[in-house]
């Protein structure tokens, strides 16, 4: 690691490469624009500062195992253990509820585009899970979406904007970060999976008849 940097950083600096450092070992991921109270999207100062600062924080995770990535063209930087330790678990309904803001944020790309917000209401991502996508039989209660989704949005991929999560008319962003936690490789696997599916009723449907 190259310690003239630090050497010669003002406390400033030093403060901003803590509060970096210490987001992504906490939250994983840094995102380029983040809602603010009463101003909207705003340019998130952690992102300006990793990029002017990128080589040196790198250097210090490296240190302690992380590898630290960056994805230019969405916006975003995030950290690997380079041991797989970093691993989030979830349960079923929580894999779910990710797997529905992943395919949501899918539907936002092909009609906005990439420089806008991928916007929607928990009454919106449950309509997907049970619904439209399948993921599951029936409707999770809401303190288990309202856990779901504070899991998600701890590890910086979803960002309220307005209301409570239990609240179906809650408001919130999903971030571009959601593209690294489920791969296209897993979306395309899943959606295979429930194509599938929908086949096989289909097809039992017809036998019946």
């Amino acid at each position: 690691m190259n310690l003239d940097w630090i050497n010669g950083a003002s406390q400033k600096e030093l403060d901003s490469f803590k509060a970096v450092c210490n987001q992504l070992l906490s939250r994983t991921y840094i995102v380029r624009t983040v809602y603010k109270p009463g101003n909207g999207r705003v340019t998130n100062p952690n992102y300006i500062f990793l990029t002017t600062h990128y080589e040196e924080v790198r250097d210090y995770l490296s240190l302690l195992d992380w590898d630290l990535r960056k994805d230019d063209r969405n916006g975003y930087f995030y950290i690997l253990n380079t041991d797989e330790v970093n691993r989030c678990n979830l349960d079923k309904k929580e894999t779910a509820i990710l797997l529905a803001v992943r395919m949501l944020y899918e539907e936002n790309l092909e009609h906005l585009g990439l420089e806008q917000d991928a916007i929607c209401t928990v009454r919106d991502l449950l309509e997907k899970v049970v619904t439209d996508y399948a993921i599951l039989p029936a409707k999770p209660n809401m303190e288990e979406v309202k856990r779901a989704l504070t899991l998600l949005e701890n590890h910086a991929v979803i960002q309220r904007i307005d209301g409570k999560f239990n609240q179906g008319s809650c408001k919130f962003a999903i971030l571009p970060t959601v593209l690294a936690a489920v791969s296209s490789e897993k979306l395309n696997a899943v959606v295979a999976v429930l194509k599938k599916e929908e086949e096989n009723e289909e097809t039992e449907e017809d036998t019946s008849d």
